[in-house]
């Protein structure tokens, strides 16, 4: 959720920092699924075909399984945190960690999404003295569809290791995104979104409409109705916010990319997937 300067190498120590996280919870149960932007490479990955590469990330965003059962003690989370040295960040209750890999900066943040607690709510898992999560409302799409992926990393002390990892799932992410995207509008949400859309594993923006429409959020469909078309609205004209925002994200990966066509096709992708989803 931080806005610093995204890369290749960025992504890999905010994933280094998750293979630690993960492997210190190794025999833990805690669930902790991924929703942030280390998501898109993940979905679009071994698609068969040549695709840009993603931007990356700055950061790991993480659902706490409160998402889940808010009883759940998440202790072991908080310890796993301190052992690698990670601190709560002072301007933040508890739910932003800040911790250094490969002498560089990282962040590792935990959100929930509770029907009893208002918007941007801080809570505070049982069990737990300094660990936070902030309630944001579509994070807890992806609790009910996610995969999990094998990870490879080293720890601190150079030592290779494997975990899995829980990542958001296509339609989880998707709902998420849509939502975030419109609650928050940031360049990265804009961003995230349309390349999800255009390179997913499905095959493309009306592939993954009919995966929603067809799948396991059928019936969330028509409640989301306003949220789908005011992402319309967004990517309606090139000048709009939506691929105003893709084109200044994409253009950090293709320097030579034209800003027209890279807005030109932001509007075509989400347009061809709310078309398709009818709603």
């Amino acid at each position: 959720m931080t806005d610093d300067a995204r890369s290749a190498q960025t992504r890999a120590r905010a994933e280094a920092a998750l293979v630690r996280l993960l492997y210190e919870l190794r025999d833990d149960e805690a669930a902790l699924i991924v929703l942030g932007g280390l998501v898109p490479y993940v979905l679009t990955k071994n698609t068969g075909s040549q695709i840009p590469a993603h931007l990356g990330t700055t950061d790991v965003d993480v659902l706490l399984i409160t998402q889940v059962n808010p009883d759940v003690k998440l202790g072991s989370v908080e310890l796993a945190l301190e052992r690698l040295k990670f601190e709560p960040d002072p301007r933040q209750d508890g739910w932003r960690w800040r911790g250094v890999i490969d002498d560089a900066p990282v962040l590792i943040e935990f959100l929930c999404d509770l029907d009893d607690y208002r918007e941007g709510e801080i809570i505070r898992p049982t069990g737990c003295e300094r660990l936070a999560a902030a309630n944001l409302r579509g994070t807890g799409y992806v609790a009910r569809d996610y995969e999990r992926q094998e990870l490879h990393g080293r720890l601190g002390d150079g030592t290779e290791v494997t975990v899995q990892a829980r990542f958001a799932g296509l339609q989880g992410y998707l709902l998420s995104k849509c939502v975030t995207a419109r609650s928050r509008g940031a360049d990265k949400d804009y961003y995230d979104f349309v390349y999800v859309l255009s390179y997913n594993r499905a095959g493309g923006p009306e592939q993954a409409a009919r995966t929603l429409r067809s799948g396991q959020f059928a019936d969330d469909l028509a409640s989301l109705r306003s949220t789908f078309l005011e992402l319309r609205e967004r990517f309606k004209a090139l000048g709009d916010a939506g691929p105003s925002g893709y084109a200044a994200q994409a253009s950090q990966v293709d320097l030579e990319a034209s800003n027209a066509q890279l807005r030109a096709d932001a509007v075509d992708v989400v347009q061809r997937f709310i078309d398709e989803l009818d709603v």
